[in-house]
């Protein structure tokens, strides 16, 4: 290994990177070099934390890109950055991969902020390292530092993907009905009753099997202001499909223009709304990753599979589906026939108790928790589009109340199946949950 001042120039840098070394060394920070030293785990939170971090900044980035809606698409994109990336960094020979191995190791930030720079070689790999140098910034950096480091990066892969991405050609609003369908969607929006239990201040709680029926108390629902962006907040991104009910007024209104109900027709519509619960899950995610983080440098020790097994029940569908159900997000529209329709044939069995004839148990509990779970999501993300800090502190109190269950026993106390049991009722664990270096 060598060490290098920040004053040593950028082609200093990268040439000091390709002598006489592995083609997998690269120049780092040198407090992050002792960092990895002195904590072995702390190679897994740093991976957490930056990519957590590079999903949930590029998801929103790449929202900005499109006119209307497009949540699945951007989500599209985010993974395909984690694909080029991946991919890209691994070919020793492309010239992004020289790029982006040059940017890591001497990008302006960097310099500017690291009192001294050390070439090694941790062999994780590049696109770890790129994952980790994020998280190390997330930790000791400005966020409008990091944000601009990640701008250098989507810039690179914008750049690469130019014939194969270009959001200014894609047509999201393509006539006049798209228009009439926005219009009527937003009157929708405007008009719809909020139910006024909704913000009732009252006891809301969720239990665990561990806890034996032990009350785990919620803090108080913050409320979102802006009514579209709450009503949006408490739709499921299926709920386009009970709009264009005959009996209710939107369809109405599509029938008075002489448009077809069919589904096909008002993607624009569920274009609309799918783009919160995206976003809240790339958000829950950034945040239990800090959350975990902070827990094991107050002492909580656990190994990188227990740390898996942590981030994953934090961002399970069942944990989801109670914090849903507790704050009653999925009746948060008083609207009766989405209500009437939600409980026949999205969640009879939450409802009322009863299983549609063509699912049985498990089938039942997989779906109604999926879809449950999406509105916790998309309510998450709304308040973080409106009140970011708001959207922090509450879900930090609501993990802050979790862990402090969740982590009274730990693994190697007790086996991962039993412990996953014990917190969910199903056993999560299967195989060693592991980072790829």
């Amino acid at each position: 290994m060598s060490t290098t001042t920040s004053a040593t120039t950028t082609n200093q840098h990268r040439h000091a990177s390709t002598m006489n070394h592995s083609p997998h060394a690269i120049l780092i920070p040198s407090s992050l070099n002792n960092l990895l030293h002195s904590d072995k785990h702390v190679k897994y939170h740093f991976y957490s934390l930056g990519g957590d971090f590079i999903r949930l900044a590029s998801y929103r980035r790449f929202k900005s890109l499109f006119r209307v809606g497009g949540g699945s698409l951007v989500k599209e994109v985010v993974f395909d950055l984690s694909t080029f990336l991946k991919r890209e960094l691994n070919d020793s020979s492309s010239s992004t991969h020289k790029q982006l191995k040059d940017f890591l190791t001497s990008n302006e930030t960097i310099l500017k902020k690291e009192s001294s720079m050390i070439l090694c070689d941790h062999h994780f790999g590049l696109k770890n390292w790129l994952y980790i140098i994020f998280g190390y910034m997330l930790q000791t950096y400005t966020e409008e530092e990091v944000d601009n480091c990640l701008d250098h990066i989507i810039k690179m892969y914008l750049e690469a993907r130019k014939n194969r991405l270009s959001p200014n050609d894609i047509r999201i609003i393509r006539d006049e009905r798209d228009n009439y369908v926005l219009s009527h969607f937003e009157n929708f929006l405007n008009n719809v009753e909020i139910n006024k239990d909704l913000y009732t201040e009252k006891e809301r709680y969720v239990t665990f099997l561990q806890t034996k029926n032990h009350k785990i108390y919620l803090p108080e629902l913050p409320p979102i202001h802006n009514k579209q962006l709450l009503v949006k907040a408490l739709m499921h991104k299926e709920f386009y499909r009970i709009l264009l009910d005959p009996n209710h007024e939107f369809a109405k209104q599509m029938l008075k223009k002489d448009y077809s109900l069919d589904f096909a027709d008002y993607g624009i519509v569920r274009k609309e709304i799918s783009f919160l619960d995206g976003l809240g899950d790339l958000f829950l995610a950034q945040e239990t990753s800090k959350l975990i983080y902070e827990l094991c440098k107050n002492g909580v020790n656990v190994n990188s599979t227990t740390y898996q097994l942590l981030k994953m029940i934090l961002a399970t569908n069942t944990l989801m589906s109670k914090l849903t159900k507790a704050y009653n997000l999925h009746q948060g529209l008083d609207d009766p026939i989405i209500n009437s329709r939600i409980s026949k044939e999205w969640l009879p069995w939450t409802t009322s108790g009863k299983m549609l004839e063509y699912r049985d148990e498990e089938e039942t509990r997989i779906y109604e928790e999926e879809f449950l779970g999406d509105f916790f999501e998309s309510y998450m993300a709304a308040l973080l589009l409106e009140q970011p800090s708001v959207a922090k502190a509450f879900i930090r109190e609501i993990y802050s109340r979790l862990l402090s269950v969740i982590t009274k026993t730990l693994p190697p106390d007790v086996t991962y199946q039993r412990w996953t049991i014990g917190i969910l009722g199903r056993n999560i664990y299967h195989k060693k949950e592991t980072t790829e270096w």
